[in-house]
């Protein structure tokens, strides 16, 4: 028997096609939690950050998001109050996925 032959009864095998996909899948809504509820003292908080942000702030937040709760630090771009979003260089966040945030450096 050559060397690949060989090779190829070592290699791995997947008796069920799509379990470990499946598997992944399950794991993932498993993780997901439910959103919870802020405070009048956390949204006021909130608040009082994004009042003082200005364009260059650097910020890191909580978010929530897709099941899960997301930490991000990134530069201030603006504050869109039509979309109600905050605008952020690589993403945009809406305001009901903010749980908290604070400014880390100001401009």
């Amino acid at each position: 028997m050559n060397r690949e032959d060989r090779a190829k009864q070592f290699a791995p095998f997947d008796a069920l096609t799509g379990l470990r996909e499946a598997l992944k899948r399950k794991e993932s809504e498993h993780e997901r939690q439910a959103k919870k509820e802020l405070s009048e003292d956390e949204i006021a908080q909130i608040n009082d950050v994004m009042t003082s942000l200005e364009r260059g702030d650097v910020v890191r937040l909580t978010r929530f998001y897709n099941g899960r709760y997301i930490v991000i630090e990134d530069a201030l771009i603006g504050i869109d109050p039509l979309s109600h979003k905050l605008l952020l260089k690589n993403c945009r966040i809406p305001f009901s996925d903010i749980m908290s945030i604070e400014k880390l450096i100001s401009r």
